[in-house]
């Protein structure tokens, strides 16, 4: 599911690719980084994902880890070979306290910040700030 983009005629906005199972922290989110003056589309699975990194070209990808068909760290190394310098911050906190194991797995790989769930939205942003440092 895509999301509707605000455009303020601002041509050098940062592009976020939010991707979550959680359709209602999905939509949360969403609403919260374009409020942030972010240019946000959103995917519910890895799989499409993949499709819309390779449409949208997003400057960063805030993805989860568990989530089904393709995985955040499969989504990671798929984009990581489609764009080396991609910059990726990982989120997790499903699947009965595996959620550590899986975002260390994901910072190995490369993510560029790891956020465990539940988190403050506003760690969200400072991550997405301090990532966005480096696009």
């Amino acid at each position: 599911m895509e999301s509707e983009v605000k455009n303020t005629g601002s041509s050098s906005k940062i592009k976020i690719l939010l991707v979550d199972d959680n359709v209602d922290f999905l939509d949360m989110l969403n609403e919260l980084l374009i409020d942030e003056g972010y240019e946000v589309k959103n995917a519910e699975d890895g799989k499409s994902a993949l499709t819309l990194y390779s449409e949208f070209l997003p400057d960063i990808v805030v993805t989860d880890i568990v989530m089904p068909e393709v995985d955040g760290i499969e989504l990671l190394l798929n984009i990581r070979k489609l764009h080396p310098t991609a910059r990726v911050i990982a989120m997790s906190g499903g699947n009965s306290g595996h959620a550590a194991t899986y975002l260390r797995m994901a910072e190995k790989l490369g993510a560029n910040a790891i956020l465990n769930k539940p988190f403050e939205l506003i760690e969200l942003v400072q991550h997405i700030k301090n990532v966005e440092s480096n696009v």
